[in-house]
């Protein structure tokens, strides 16, 4: 059959595969106005006029696949207002203004691109394709590929084969929401982005077929999106069941070693690295809450202290609130008040001041910052030993301040008073005190009160000393 020419105004469909058809003739369809759907696949039609399909106004589907198409006249498709189906097949056509470059602008053969359109399948098999849609203000000038969907939020399939793109962007997917069915068959180099599939919300099916990816880890990332894609089934063919290839300056690669290699993360590898790290720390972290959770206690409020008192020092007659800090057991807080008070505070001029845990720390404050803060801003640490002393973790760590302040300062900041006498084996055991006992002079209570007067002179001097200075 070399033409045809139809006459009817009830056909709602009509099927003319593989009948060798070669030209349609002008307003051939001018009677078929309730026709719907129209395939003319694998015949020998060669060129669409601007009249070729005058009078379908209510056609819905067109499908002309397989036929030797080189020209379509402007306007062809102006025709079909209710267009929502259209495959092309293999276009042969060319552009004088692009050397073996077929063109298509789909909105100079629409008159406007349709934005109606849900199916659209476009294949170029022969040379390389430029798709070109123009504004309608300047027809000739063609923009942007990826305006290419503009506005298509109705679009539900889109098919692409040996289209001989570059890329594949976000830009171009920009208004697919609806878009449920992609297909795509490219022999050539090309890239993906990521962001192209990010705009496909509705995608459910994505055919894959043959496609060389550029080597990069902006590429690979695609083998990990269709493994752990859920939304969606993804399908990838390749040539004799071949892995999917990447082109790199060696030549073609597997996609998924060239993914392994270079971009490819051993989240196991990652989380026993993590999980060991993490163990190690904890062990760490045990072994030294057993075995030096005091020394680190004490450094840090140790360092503490003396950064405060570094701060202080600018104001050297200001920086004392107290002329000792008392250390001592609860246990002997009655001869505290009945003995030190009387003897110490009330006696002058000058008057002393003393710190004492039971009266002058802060309400609410953490007790070892109040420990800490008072005994930095007391001239000396005044330690009341006993064997209640020796028994209070509390007074083990004003001991250790005191000490370390001592070793810090290198003045006599630290006086020992021993209100009974301690057996050296009971002493041997507390490795600070036992050593300023060798190495310093201590005062002892005396128990016969006919020395108490004389101890409490000697005491009282040796706090008022730097008060007078």
């Amino acid at each position: 059959m070399r033409y045809l020419w139809l006459q009817a105004d009830i056909l709602p469909e009509m099927k003319a595969r593989g009948c060798q058809i070669q030209t349609i003739k002008d307003f051939a369809f001018t009677n078929l106005s309730q026709l719907r759907q129209m395939d003319l696949t694998w015949n020998k039609i060669s060129a669409i006029t601007t009249n070729t399909f005058f009078g379908l106004q209510n056609l819905e589907s067109l499908i002309i696949e397989n036929n030797p198409l080189r020209h379509f006249e402007a306007s062809s498709f102006a025709h079909f207002p209710s267009l929502r189906v259209l495959h092309l097949g293999n276009l042969m056509f060319s552009n004088s203004e692009h050397s073996g470059m077929q063109v298509l602008n789909l909105s100079l053969i629409f008159g406007g691109f349709p934005h109606q359109l849900s199916n659209l399948t476009i294949t170029s098999a022969v040379r390389p394709m430029t798709l070109v849609i123009t504004d309608d203000s300047a027809p000739d000038e063609g923009l942007n590929m990826s305006l290419m969907f503009h506005n298509l939020t109705k679009l539900e399939s889109l098919s692409l084969t040996n289209c001989w793109l570059d890329s594949l962007e976000g830009d171009l997917s920009l208004d697919m929401t609806s878009l449920k069915y992609f297909s795509l068959d490219q022999k050539t180099e090309f890239s993906l982005t990521t962001d192209f599939f990010e705009h496909l919300t509705s995608l459910k099916f994505a055919f894959i077929y043959n496609t060389q990816l550029r080597c990069t880890c902006d590429d690979a990332w695609f083998l990990r999106w269709a493994r752990n894609q859920q939304q969606a089934e993804v399908f990838m063919f390749s040539y004799e069941n071949e892995p999917l290839s990447c082109i790199s300056e060696d030549g073609l690669q597997d996609l998924y070693t060239y993914d392994q290699a270079h971009c490819s993360l051993d989240v196991g590898f990652v989380f026993f690295v993590s999980t060991s790290c993490f163990h190690l720390l904890f062990m760490l972290v045990v072994l030294l809450h057993q075995l030096a959770r005091d020394y680190l206690l004490a450094f840090y409020y140790i360092t503490h202290g003396w950064l405060n008192e570094a701060l202080r020092h600018q104001n050297t007659r200001g920086r004392y609130l107290y002329d000792a800090f008392v250390s001592y057991s609860g246990r002997d807080e009655r001869w505290v008040m009945e003995e030190l008070l009387p003897n110490l505070e009330q006696r002058g001029p000058p008057f002393l001041r003393l710190c004492l845990h039971s009266r002058d720390f802060q309400l609410g404050k953490d007790i070892v910052e109040n420990i800490t803060d008072s005994l930095y801003r007391s001239r000396r640490t005044l330690c009341l030993v006993s064997r209640h002393f020796l028994r209070s973790n509390w007074c083990s760590l004003e001991m250790r301040l005191g000490t370390d302040r001592l070793q810090v300062e290198h003045r006599d900041v630290l006086i020992l008073v021993f209100l009974e006498k301690i057996p050296s084996n009971l002493l041997s055991a507390h490795h600070r005190l036992a050593r300023l006992v060798k190495t310093r002079t201590y005062i002892d209570w005396p128990q016969d009160p006919a020395q108490q007067e004389a101890f409490w002179d000697r005491l009282w001097n040796k706090l008022v000393t730097d008060k007078v200075l």
